[in-house]
């Protein structure tokens, strides 16, 4: 959520409404506080894990001020519809904050996560984040030519 908030920073102003931007990266995973990340691998329903995100939700937001809360709500709510151009754009951070996460453990075990690279290679249909993408890829792209030739 950090690295998200910190990238939503840089985006133009003039564009979106960065302010809220910042505040929905922040509050778009809060339910993973009670229920984890739920990943496609865990076998559970697109519905099952909206229910499951909204009742956690539902509990966060009664533990903060009434406004408050109301406030981090609407924001989830807004980004679980993703249909105004906040929500899109904090998708598509929260889609490449999972690539420079998945780049940063390559560089830094060793491993690779082409998968990662792989699912995601499309996802991208916004500015800035087409050409964010394009230039991570191509630096993972030189990293790895490197890493091969000195073997």
């Amino acid at each position: 959520m950090y690295r998200m908030a910190v990238l939503a920073m840089l985006l133009d102003n003039n564009d979106c409404d960065r302010a809220k931007c910042i505040r929905m990266t922040l509050v778009h995973d809060l339910g993973e506080a009670i229920i984890g990340d739920i990943t496609p691998r865990c076998g559970i329903s697109v519905t099952e894990k909206h229910r499951l995100e909204d009742e956690a939700m539902k509990k966060i937001t009664e533990m903060v001020p009434s406004t408050v809360g109301e406030d981090w709500y609407s924001l989830w709510q807004e980004y679980e519809a993703n249909e105004t151009k906040e929500a899109k754009i904090v998708k598509h951070l929260d889609k490449f904050d999972m690539v420079v996460q998945a780049s940063h453990y390559e560089q830094k075990y060793g491993i690779d996560l082409e998968e990662f690279f792989t699912t995601t290679k499309d996802s991208f249909t916004l500015e800035p984040f087409m050409s964010w993408n394009e230039e991570l890829r191509m630096k993972r792209y030189i990293r790895k030519n490197a890493t091969q030739e000195n073997n």
